[in-house]
């Protein structure tokens, strides 16, 4: 595996190679197999190779090609004469899919398997086919989405393939379909990308045949099965396998050893594989971010939604934010199940998402977006080849380095901001399986503080009628604590929250869709012990129908989420989620 970063000078108006301005120099990133140009894993510089003319436009990018004297000028390999000069914006695609699930509830054929899953693949050929018509150089399918999620370890079984490493053998599967046996798959997702010209991520299954005598944590069927995903080049190219860290309840999967960091790189950024389940813990996401520099994550994922805290849109959208990311989620969408929630995430909000079920939305979408280019930076130096590209493990002390010089060391204030206003008493009430401290919304504007361990939160608000909030009811909420409901992450939040029952303030933290109470402002801060925080506001009307603000609607530093001065909407809830990954596995 070879990758190749050529700083090339480019002048915008003559494409001369000598005269680009200074403090304009543009990077190429290069993601090649093999030794050659031809084998080249991003589609625009295999065509601009092959061009004999010196001037070339694929997909957007101006290629250049030049004589061995202009690329030795520019400190690029002689082999390499591919320059670009980088565009700011790209186009993405997500398809909230409804998938088709098979009804055996037994173990089927081969090929019954295929047939089962070419109902979800013709679909798929059919959205990428849509949306490269409207100019999307990259697609991401849900998890789950070829097979449904209503099998057993051996069910499932028959719809796996053996996915070989692409750190270790090049393959593009469309043009070269006999490789490997009972590949139906992998050829269907490789034609797809090659036949649109685009980038495909898409979730499958894995098996991995292993012998007892010589790994003592084989399986008793003497094979692993893995959630993975898999990412395929513009040229069909197989880019990238990832194996999910972070299983939900998916007996029929088995966990591997240790976290992977999978990624592949573009001329839109820095692509890393990540799914479902997987963002809510550190490995392997935050060091996708944080280490190997990825500026997009590829998010399949059959999420259920989670109200108040991680509703799909609210979350997934928080995390692109939190990181300043670009954050491409395809969800499955079967509202009826709670499969709801699709979305283009950047850092200053959603650019589109689709939440269906509050507008009786059971149909499937195709969402596309134009998104910024995130600045790419370079890793640091001291990661190795293998771990650059994925294909290794980070150093446990690495990790625990970077975590510790990011880590908050400030003490917590314990002054009272808001003590001349703020005479609420406290109650408390269950949220998300964790007892919250809250206090009630009783004024149409005010301020109020409220703690709960070593997390104080802050809120100002005003609502545009005091009618609504009299007959509905809003508390503030803190929690400081190690939630242990379906998985163990430890969190510190802070909540506004619309109540299920005005009477009743146990209610505060209970299922609720609806509302009717209209927010002109609201400034929500929040002091915790860790940096990793998530902001989100999400929206409802008296129908229940969810969205999310206008990009511009609201900022966020950090630990404080602030509405522009123009803002008024009718607010369910709004939340700084702070999670603390070095207090995950605290009392287990």
């Amino acid at each position: 595996m070879h990758r190749i970063t050529a700083a090339v000078l480019l002048s915008r108006s003559r494409l001369d190679p000598s005269t680009f301005p200074a403090g304009k120099k543009e990077t190429l990133i290069l993601h090649r197999i093999g030794g050659t140009p031809e084998m080249s894993t991003w589609r625009a510089s295999r065509a601009c190779l092959r061009q004999p003319t010196s001037l070339t436009l694929v997909f957007g990018i101006i290629c250049v090609m030049v004589s061995d004297s202009r690329v030795a000028q520019a400190g690029v390999s002689p082999d390499v004469r591919v320059m670009a000069i980088q565009r700011s914006t790209f186009k993405a695609a997500v398809y909230a899919h409804a998938v088709f699930i098979p009804i055996e509830p037994y173990v089927v054929s081969r090929d019954k398997a295929v047939q089962n899953m070419e109902v979800n693949l013709g679909i798929y050929r059919t959205q990428s086919r849509l949306a490269r018509q409207q100019n999307a150089e990259i697609i991401v399918f849900p998890e789950d989405g070829i097979y449904g999620m209503t099998f057993s370890r051996d069910t499932i079984y028959p719809y796996l393939e053996e996915i070989p490493d692409p750190a270790t053998e090049a393959w593009t599967p469309c043009t070269d379909p006999h490789r490997h046996k009972d590949s139906d798959v992998q050829v269907a997702l490789s034609c797809i990308a090659q036949q649109n010209q685009m980038y495909v991520v898409a979730n499958m299954g894995d098996k991995k045949p292993c012998e007892p005598s010589l790994d003592p944590k084989c399986p008793g069927d003497r094979r692993y099965q893995f959630n993975t995903d898999v990412a395929y080049g513009p040229g069909g190219e197989f880019l990238a396998r990832y194996h999910k860290y972070n299983l939900y309840y998916e007996w029929q999967f088995d966990t591997p050893p240790t976290p992977e960091h999978i990624f592949f790189d573009t001329h839109f950024g820095r692509v890393g594989l990540a799914t479902c389940f997987d963002v809510l813990f550190r490995e392997p996401i935050i060091p996708l971010v944080e280490v190997f520099n990825v500026t997009v994550i590829a998010f399949p994922t059959a999420w259920m939604d989670a109200l108040p805290l991680l509703p799909a849109i609210g979350f997934h959208s928080s995390f692109a934010r939190a990181h300043s990311i670009n954050f491409l989620s395809a969800n499955i969408h079967l509202p009826e199940f709670k499969f709801d929630g699709s979305g283009l995430y950047a850092s200053d909000g959603a650019h589109a998402f689709y939440y269906g079920s509050g507008a009786g939305g059971l149909s499937p979408k195709l969402l596309i977006a134009e998104m910024n280019v995130v600045e790419f930076h370079p890793a640091a130096s001291s990661i190795s080849y293998n771990q650059l590209y994925g294909f290794g493990q980070v150093s446990g002390n690495l990790i625990d380095k970077h975590d510790t010089e990011l880590k908050r060391k400030k003490t917590l204030s314990s002054t009272r901001l808001y003590s001349s206003s703020d005479s609420n008493s406290t109650f408390e009430s269950v949220l998300f399986s964790d007892v919250y401290t809250f206090k009630a919304l009783t004024k149409p504007s005010g301020k109020l503080q409220v703690c709960q361990g070593k997390v104080c939160c802050y809120l100002e608000y005003q609502v545009a009628t005091d009618e609504a909030r009299k007959a509905e009811l809003y508390a503030f909420g803190a929690f400081d604590g190690l939630h242990t409901h379906d998985g163990n992450y430890y969190m510190q939040n802070c909540i506004l929250v619309k109540c299920a029952d005005a009477q009743n303030k146990k209610s505060c933290g209970s299922l609720t869709f609806k509302t009717s109470t209209r927010f002109t402002r609201i400034s929500l801060r929040g002091q915790f012990e860790t940096h990793y925080v998530y902001p989100q506001v999400i929206l409802s009307d008296y129908k229940g129908h969810l969205a999310l603000t206008p990009p511009a609607a609201w900022s966020f530093n950090g630990s404080a989420l602030e509405t522009n001065a123009s803002f008024s909407a009718t607010v369910l809830n709004a939340v700084l989620l702070g999670r603390d990954y070095s207090r995950d596995n605290q009392g287990s």
